[in-house]
């Protein structure tokens, strides 16, 4: 009994906030691991008794708490953050990439394998979603609203970790504390501080590893602790986002210089300990890349899809040009250009420059005499990092960490200069410690400013809508269950569907809160039907739902959209019904459509006699695998003049397994027609693609022949000339600009 409480006392010596985190950050990576178990509960008992294993562990292996963090922290930095998280958590997040991707990567990622049995891709990105995860087991135990408050927890966590880092560099608690507020608080940071995003929950982890790899502890079992805790760490970290791989790099790297200073030669240990790294980082990513190769052939998929090729993605890399360094010279320049054009850092266009004031001030400290070694390394991570920042995305977003390290240089050199600045006269000292300091002031009125009036929703305050988020609040761990709030009606509808139809950008992770155990066929995600397999996986996904009840969820304002998108798949639409969802909330209210959907029937087999052939209309381009055609010419010409018109025929036989409407839209948009286009002999130069038309004058049935009189005009200077003829669709395109090959014939023109 009496060696229990010592234990006991022990660990609680040693309890802080990070340890919370800590926990939830390995019951997650564990959950991925029991993926295989199909029974969720027993995975879940199974996960949760792993998790506190190695969290115990985890707190024995530790060291206890030097000294606690001080209780001006709560007020100076806990108090500010918690007003800004309040200003807009009763409105519920609504931001399109919460409803795009993270709320169905946090359901499907808790229940089991981010995919089930008749599923296709029913997520756009579908990257690890361990930290959609996390997002989602505070969803779970709070409600939607105060779900986000995990953000705000980060933070703190984040801040428990700058408190230990500006320790040696300012005694005084309060003065302290209002460093690791400054350091936090920047608008990027910010906007995602109540909301389901997901690049906060890294910080403290980056953070941390930073704090190890400086420490002056050359203890060899002390050193190896400690490489095994920065391991996991940035191993954490590259599986919540695979862009932190640009922040771990540096940091990994700084920590083999820590083993490495005191050593005369390299050996077999040293080499022993690097690979027990590798292994140890790789923990956390191994379960979800696996799953994910197994499932598409890359194991980051759909990223770098040029270098590691999926069949599932078409042969591209992911890569907004919108955002981010345009050319080579201004990527070297990049941190501090982007200062003056916010409008290429991220979808909110607004910076207040933390990452370039930092950036300068880093490259500073490398140069300056008598700065201290950890603010030196520091300084190198900041620089090192936003090249490599510079060069792979330039977005924002992903160099939270790098405005965090920044806060903590700036915040060094105001120290300095307000106390051991004993270089410089008094006077030039002020000077500058003004200058900085109203550098750091401006920062934190522009950050305030655009936290007010910016977030990834653009959700209103409190200040703008009192009585809406007063009502709300109430509402506030009643909000766990998306079902709870609608209609008797709406739900008996909902219980009706056994196979979500994904059809729009913004309805995925509403579709997923309502019901998450039925497949999810998403016909929106464009690139998944430019490749052959991609449309084998989409039609064999159809089979295994056949038989069941489809629907699909639009918003009233995206309808046309969304059942343009469900025709194109070759699907067919029936009953549309209203149904209001108010998402979490009486006053957030989202006006929606209940599309029913059909696979649409196979075309019968031509019959060549009997009834007149049919005609129906398209109004949509072709599902992809239509747009293949074998054309002949009986009769091709060999010689024409310059600018003579002639007749010819050929015949057109639909080679696909889908029907050819025969009649589009008014004005000749989506009509199939059979054309000529004409090319310079030998370069095969385009010369003319605005030649001959005819449209197609009844359906054509797959495996059905036509012979269709075209009538095309030699171009008007003598030569030779390759003749094109292929099928379009207008408005769409050539069908050999979808597979097909079109027949060419080589004239000569006199």
């Amino acid at each position: 009994m009496f060696e229990a409480q010592r234990i006991i006392s022990g660990l609680r010596r040693k309890l802080e906030l990070g340890d919370l985190f800590i926990f939830l950050y390995l019951s997650v990576f564990a959950r991925q691991y029991l993926w295989v178990i199909a029974h969720n509960r027993t995975a879940w008992a199974l996960t949760v008794g792993i998790a506190a294993l190695f969290w115990l562990v985890h707190l024995r292996a530790k060291d206890e708490v030097e000294e606690r963090t001080p209780g001006a922290f709560w007020l100076i930095v806990a108090l500010p953050l918690l007003v800004v998280y309040t200003l807009k958590y009763a409105f519920p997040d609504l931001s399109v990439d919460v409803l795009n991707h993270r709320l169905i990567q946090a359901e499907r990622g808790l229940n089991g394998p981010l995919f089930i049995p008749g599923d296709f891709f029913p997520t756009i990105f579908p990257f690890n979603p361990s930290s959609d995860m996390l997002t989602g087991i505070s969803r779970h135990l709070l409600g939607y609203r105060l779900g986000t408050v995990i953000n705000f927890l980060s933070l703190l966590f984040a801040g428990t970790v700058l408190n230990k880092l500006l320790r040696p560099f300012i005694v005084n608690d309060r003065w302290r504390c209002l460093g690791i507020l400054l350091t936090l608080y920047t608008e990027h940071v910010l906007f995602e501080i109540n909301n389901y995003m997901v690049d906060l929950l890294a910080l403290p982890l980056l953070l941390e590893a930073t704090r190890l790899a400086l420490r002056e502890d050359d203890d060899d079992n002390h050193v190896t602790r400690d490489l095994v805790y920065v391991a996991l760490l940035l191993g954490a970290c590259v599986a919540f986002k695979l862009t932190n791989v640009l922040m771990a790099a540096p940091i990994a790297l700084l920590f083999g210089w820590r083993m490495l200073r005191r050593l005369r030669r390299l050996d077999f240990k040293v080499f022993g300990r690097v690979v027990m790294a590798v292994l140890i980082a790789a923990l956390p990513l191994v379960p979800y890349t696996i799953y994910i190769y197994r499932q598409t052939g890359s194991p980051v998929f759909p990223l770098y899809n040029k270098l590691v090729a999926s069949p599932y993605w078409p042969e591209m890399n992911i890569y907004e040009g919108r955002f981010g360094p345009e050319n080579f010279w201004q990527t070297i320049v990049w941190p501090v250009l982007m200062f003056f054009k916010p409008q290429r850092l991220a979808e909110l266009p607004v910076y207040s420059g933390r990452l370039t004031v930092g950036f300068i001030a880093a490259l500073l400290c490398l140069v300056l005499p008598r700065i201290d070694r950890r603010i030196r390394m520091v300084s190198l991570l900041i620089v090192t990092g936003s090249l490599l920042w510079s060069a792979a995305v330039g977005y924002i977003r992903y160099a939270l960490f790098l405005e965090l390290l920044s806060g903590i240089v700036l915040i060094y050199l105001a120290s300095l200069l307000a106390t051991k600045a004993t270089l410089l006269s008094r006077p030039v000292r002020l000077t500058l410690l003004l200058f900085l300091t109203i550098v750091i002031a401006a920062q934190f009125l522009a950050a305030s400013n655009y936290a007010y009036n910016y977030e990834w929703s653009m959700r209103p305050t409190f200040f703008e809508q009192r009585q809406p988020y007063l009502a709300d609040a109430r509402l506030t761990l009643r909000d766990r269950h998306l079902i709870d709030f609608l209609a008797s009606e709406d739900k008996d509808l909902i219980a009706g569907v056994d196979v979500w139809v994904v059809s729009n950008i913004k309805t995925n992770g509403i579709e997923v809160l309502l019901r998450n155990d039925v497949p999810m066929l998403a016909v929106n995600n464009l690139p998944y039907f430019d490749t052959v397999q991609s449309r084998k996986r989409f039609a064999e996904a159809l089979n295994q739902v056949q038989g069941r009840r489809m629907f699909s969820l639009s918003l009233v304002e995206n309808l046309n959209e969304s059942l343009d998108l469900i025709k194109r798949r070759g699907l067919r639409t029936g009953k549309i019904t209203p149904i209001t969802v108010p998402f979490f909330s009486n006053y957030t209210r989202l006006y929606m459509a209940l599309i029913e959907v059909f696979a649409e029937p196979k075309p019968p087999p031509p019959h060549r006699a009997g009834p007149e052939p049919t005609i129906s209309e398209v109004h949509a381009p072709l599902f992809e695998e239509a747009f293949n055609a074998v054309i002949t010419m009986p009769q091709p010409p060999e010689r024409l003049h310059a600018g003579e018109k002639q007749t010819i025929q050929v015949v057109v036989r639909n080679a696909s397994d889908y029907l050819w409407p025969a009649r589009g839209e008014a004005g000749g948009k989506f009509f199939l027609n059979a054309g000529d286009i004409w090319l310079y002999a030998g370069t095969e130069e385009l010369v003319n693609n605005l030649d001959g038309r005819t449209t197609i004058p009844h359906d054509i049935y797959p495996g059905e022949a036509i012979q269709l009189p075209l009538q095309i005009t030699a171009p008007t200077t003598a030569g030779e000339y390759v003749l094109e003829i292929d099928m379009v669709q207008e408005g769409v395109g050539w069908f050999k600009d979808k597979g097909s090959t079109p027949l060419k014939v080589r004239i000569r023109v006199e």
